[in-house]
């Protein structure tokens, strides 16, 4: 078992890294993107930028599969390796958040850096609301996700949806906090009106839906589980009859009837 585990360490500081480096590729390629668009030209890399961050994404989640199998075998390093995807994770965040506001809006730097609070209240609005669609968005492709999600027919497969679905669902809780600072947005009630930007809100996030699947998963690993358990003890007594001497010069014969009594 330990060894298991720490085969595991060994594979989350291999893959950290290379998921290190895809996020400083996506980043590379963002920074050279965004010194275009400030001098006036079109950006040459978006689509490469956007298959990093996708990349990397598939990456994290899996990542956060192998450190809560740690953390379930009460590693040492559990812990340590949480953090460090966890990092990654919230440089994966920043880095597509910086990709959305100032690449796909187009967002000249001089406009981004100045504070929320001392920008004119149509330009604001229009950065809020582009925020509130790129969440929005987010939510949707979530929400059809989690939809169309499987279940796995073995084992093995129920188990890799299980670790999967544990690092999306990771994922969901984190995008709380941005969904929550967009509730109380004033822009988002202008929008929505005072009384839908309340109501809306549980309907928008997928957390229900998450921890749904994430429970019954847990719960179809637990059966299945046991399932194989019982599969493997009955293949074992059916090996054990199919090869035993039935002849009855067999000396056992005797032993074996009174166990089948």
């Amino acid at each position: 078992r330990l060894e298991r585990l720490q085969r595991i360490v060994s594979k989350l500081q291999m893959e950290s890294g290379l998921c290190e480096e895809q996020l400083n590729q996506a980043d590379t390629l963002l920074q050279s993107d965004i010194r275009l668009l400030n001098a006036g030209k079109p950006p040459q890399k978006a689509a490469e930028i956007e298959r990093d961050l996708d990349k990397a994404d598939a990456m994290i989640r899996l990542l956060f599969n192998d450190v809560q199998t740690l953390k379930d075998g009460r590693h040492p390093q559990g812990e340590q390796m949480y953090r460090r995807v966890y990092r990654l994770h919230e440089r994966l965040v920043a880095i597509r958040t910086e990709y959305n506001l100032r690449l796909k809006s187009g967002a000249p730097a001089a406009a981004v850096s100045v504070p929320l609070g001392q920008r004119p209240r149509q330009e604001l609005d229009e950065a809020t609301l582009r925020y509130l669609q790129d969440l929005l968005a987010w939510v949707e492709e979530n929400q059809r996700r989690l939809a169309a999600a499987e279940w796995g027919v073995d084992l093995p497969t129920v188990e890799s949806h299980l670790g999967s679905h544990r690092g999306l669902h990771h994922s969901i809780e984190e995008f709380r906090a941005k969904i929550e600072r967009a509730r109380a947005d004033e822009t988002w009630r202008e929008t929505c009106g005072e009384e839908d930007a309340d109501t809306a809100y549980p309907c928008i996030h997928p957390q229900n839906s998450s921890k749904s699947r994430l429970r019954h998963l847990e719960s179809l690993h637990g059966f299945v589980s046991a399932a194989t358990k019982e599969l493997m003890w009955l293949n074992e007594k059916e090996e054990e009859e199919v090869n035993f001497d039935w002849s009855d010069h067999n000396p056992n014969m005797t032993a074996k009837k009174e166990n089948y009594s």
